[in-house]
């Protein structure tokens, strides 16, 4: 009767719910990776363990859905930026990496009896890696090492190369074979695609935010596009997977890094349809199956034998190569060792399409588990050894504690979007501040109605992974009480709204801006945000004559390179030539592994000469020091742009 009660839909989602919650919680009291957890609970609750769930239609779909949003994250977390600023030596480790693996991985298969298709997907399975460690090496710091940056790059390699193999096999199995005929078509409509997804889409999307500025249909057009590119790889003869990643790379150069919209897709596909695809990828595995015969434990250790000494030699050849420690050895070999994402739908995927039987695919799980336990344990080990970053290699404490005062929900949802995105590039956190004015006879109903309306923006950003912390404030004035707050909570960065309607020289928001940024010592941003954040393209850096010190040019160009890689668009450097030698060198000096690029400002900034900038291009001026200085350099340049320019605007203020 419990077991009937178990395949109905109640009962099925209630034992599904709570493998997903209890068992990555005992994983992890084991030092272990919460998907092993899964996995193990998946097998338990299985037809080959207890057979409370049985492996019918419903956890097929869910887990169909599990593997496009697997898919899409892993194209979501590639950082083409980290790639290309290591990628020579990413380059060689990621082919050194990915070609032992796929060569071991096809003899394996050859001796296993498996056709061309089968032994050419099985050593795919085994080239890519996952790098399950890599939040240990951020625990210890050492994530900026170059070894590290490295392994992380050659992911990237192995990734695609692995989904390009898998498009191939699979285009080629429903093709009824390998012709020359029907791979140059298959190649050409899978380049036709790529192109249309990874430079399409971007621009689409774009255009639809700039449109739209509702959360949920933002969320709702990543979720229809992940699913038509999904789709469309299915119409043109390859798996879905192959979209879901294509679409993961898309977006990710088409929304902000921390985008609460990127955040939302992720959250669910998170905490649901990947650990729904695990489950089913241990519920279809049979753990007894190497009991049943010596050849099944041969399969075994055959698997894992390749599994860890393919990525072993791979991992000592680059480290001869680029003369790596001890320490950055082992740690690229415990991170790249690791097989998970990409290695777990080639084999469900295999096992589907009868490429793979059922005993090497429970051989395969098992190498799986194996290394997700491992890996962590040897970069447990040697991490903490590693030679970290310079200092001056280190992030900018800009962006750890943005102060914004909350003058209307309505107005103040954009600037609140932005302070979050800035605070997200070095895990910072959002101080919403609301002042209510400490005069006149209803001075506590006020300050009740601004303790409820910074309840409203919380509720208004609708993203669990923003750490915003609100702030009721009584003072005697608004910019009292911003001042006051901004010191004793120790603000890094103040953000604040203009309209653009009053000059720069005398006030630009009245008297309470006009207060904040003459009275404070912490730094100031002031902007007009006209569009939607996510539609922006471009952030644009205007340097006048004069207007920067050299002692804070450096400042100034870490903030707006911060700026560019939270907005996660590139930052184009337009300054007086008398500043482009000293930019050029900061350049080099700054490692900058972010799209920049240094244009001369021809004659001095006239508003009139922005008329060829894009309304999705956002323009950042600098201002430092005194009011009459910030006067003399800038003059009512700010406000100019703000009435000529229709874009987004922000004057970035330092004091000293």
């Amino acid at each position: 009767m419990l077991l009937e009660l178990f395949h109905k839909p109640v009962g099925f989602f209630l034992i599904v719910m709570a493998i997903i919650l209890i068992t990555p919680l005992l994983s992890e009291r084991l030092k272990l990776p919460g998907i092993i957890g899964i996995i193990i609970g998946g097998m338990l609750i299985g037809p080959h363990g207890f057979g409370l769930l049985e492996d019918n239609d419903r956890i097929q779909f869910l887990s169909t859905i599990g593997l496009v949003y697997l898919m899409f994250s892993a194209g979501l977390e590639v950082d083409i930026n980290q790639f290309m600023k290591v990628r020579s030596r990413a380059l060689v480790f990621g082919l050194i990496t990915f070609m032992f693996p796929q060569l071991m991985g096809m003899g394996l298969g050859y001796i296993l009896g498996l056709d061309w298709l089968g032994m050419i997907l099985l050593g795919s399975a085994f080239a890519s890696h996952t790098l399950i460690a890599f939040p240990i090496l951020t625990k210890f710091g050492v994530t900026r090492n170059e070894a590290i940056a490295v392994t992380t790059g050659a992911t990237v390699l192995t990734d695609i190369g692995a989904f390009i193999v898998l498009a191939v096999v699979l285009g080629a199995r429903t093709g009824g074979g390998i012709t020359l005929g029907y791979f140059v078509q298959l190649l050409v409509l899978l380049v036709l695609f790529t192109a249309v997804i990874i430079f399409g889409l971007p621009r689409l999307g774009k255009f639809v935010f700039q449109r739209l500025t509702s959360r949920a249909v933002e969320f709702q057009f990543v979720i229809v596009a992940l699913f038509v590119a999904a789709f469309t790889a299915e119409l043109i003869g390859v798996h879905e997977v192959v979209g879901a990643f294509l679409a993961g790379l898309a977006v990710n150069s088409m929304l902000p890094r921390h985008s609460p919209v990127a955040g939302h897709v992720l959250f669910i596909g998170e905490s649901f349809f990947i650990p729904v695809f695990l489950l089913y990828s241990g519920l279809i595995t049979d753990p007894l199956t190497f009991l049943k015969s010596p050849k099944t434990i041969m399969i075994a250790l055959g698997v894992t034998v390749v599994a860890y000494v393919s990525k072993f030699i791979a991992a000592w050849i680059t480290a001869k190569i680029y003369k790596y420690t001890k320490s950055e050895f082992w740690t690229v070999y415990g991170l790249s060792h690791a097989q998970a994402a990409v290695t777990i739908p080639t084999l469900v995927i295999g096992l589907e399409t009868g490429l793979f039987d059922t005993t090497l695919f429970n051989a395969a799980i098992l190498m799986i588990l194996l290394t997700s336990i491992t890996s962590p344990l040897i970069v447990q080990r040697f991490a903490p050894d590693l030679k970290t970053a310079s200092e001056d290699d280190e992030q900018t404490p800009l962006f750890g504690r943005v102060l914004v005062p909350i003058a209307d929900t309505k107005h103040s949802e954009g600037l609140v979007s932005l302070a979050s995105l800035l605070a997200g590039t070095s895990k910072g956190k959002v101080l919403a501040v609301s002042v209510a004015q400490d005069m006149g006879p209803h001075k506590e109903s006020s300050f009740l109605l601004h303790k409820e309306m910074l309840g409203r923006v919380q509720e208004a950003m609708q993203d669990p992974e923003t750490e915003i912390e609100l702030i009721p404030r009584m003072a005697l004035t608004h910019a009292h009480g911003i001042l006051h707050t901004a010191a004793e909570e120790n603000a890094s960065l103040i953000v604040m709204g203009w309209r653009g309607k009053r000059t720069f020289r005398e006030n630009m928001l009245g008297s309470v801006l006009d207060e904040v940024i003459w009275g404070s010592d912490t730094p100031v941003l002031v902007g007009k945000l006209s569009l939607p954040l996510n539609s922006m393209r471009r952030v644009i850096f205007l340097i006048p004559s004069k207007s920067v010190p050299p002692i804070a040019l450096r400042r100034m160009l870490e903030a707006n390179l911060t700026f560019a890689k939270a907005l996660n668009v590139p930052l184009l450097i337009r300054a007086d030539a008398s500043y482009m030698q000293t930019l050029e060198a900061l350049l080099v000096v700054c490692k900058v592994d972010h799209p920049a690029e240094l244009e001369v400002l021809k004659d001095q900034l006239k508003p009139d000469k922005l008329e060829h900038e894009a309304v999705s291009d956002f323009i950042v001026l600098p201002g430092f020091g005194s009011r009459k200085r910030v006067a003399d350099t800038l003059g009512n340049i700010p406000e100019q742009i703000a009435r000529t320019f229709d874009g987004n605007l922000a004057i970035l203020h330092f004091d000293k």
